[in-house]
């Protein structure tokens, strides 16, 4: 099966927690994309990037059935400090669009994603696979916990 599979949903943890660090693939590929935080709880998803000086990470939301059932998942960058390169996956988990967000704005994709992932712009096209190996189309898994790097 090749889906991606969120093993943690405890409210009460940070991002200094080493279950919200996961391996990203790229099922076409089979190579690993990126090491990647979950914005799991309603807290990370708000917060996302804002005010962060430099993104250590790219970051992960899964938007809850009920918002994706409803509408499109827009996404804003009100306080941020850094251009965006956002990934839109849809429920068979391929990627579906692909947009730049650039700070004090937002974007609508052209239908409701279960996913969306936030690169930092520089970092995702300076990456040595360029682009991260990312295309549209593209089917992603995300892999088990992986300790985090003191």
């Amino acid at each position: 099966e090749n889906k991606i599979y969120m093993l943690n949903n405890d409210e009460n943890k940070d991002f200094n927690e080493d279950d919200d660090l996961r391996i990203l693939f790229n099922r076409n590929s089979n190579e690993k994309i990126a090491e990647i935080r979950i914005a799991n709880t309603f807290l990370k998803r708000f917060l996302g990037l804002m005010l962060k000086r430099k993104c250590d990470y790219p970051l992960l939301f899964e938007i809850p059935q009920s918002i994706r059932i409803k509408e499109r998942s827009s996404i804003h960058s009100l306080f941020m400090r850094f251009e965006l390169k956002l990934v839109f996956i849809d429920n068979e988990n391929k990627v579906f669009e692909i947009a730049d967000l650039k700070p004090w704005s937002y974007y609508v994709p052209k239908k409701a994603a279960k996913y969306i992932i936030e690169f930092d712009k520089k970092d995702f096209e300076k990456n040595e696979f360029g682009n991260y190996g990312l295309k549209i189309g593209d089917e992603i898994e995300l892999n088990k916990k992986i300790e985090l790097k003191k």
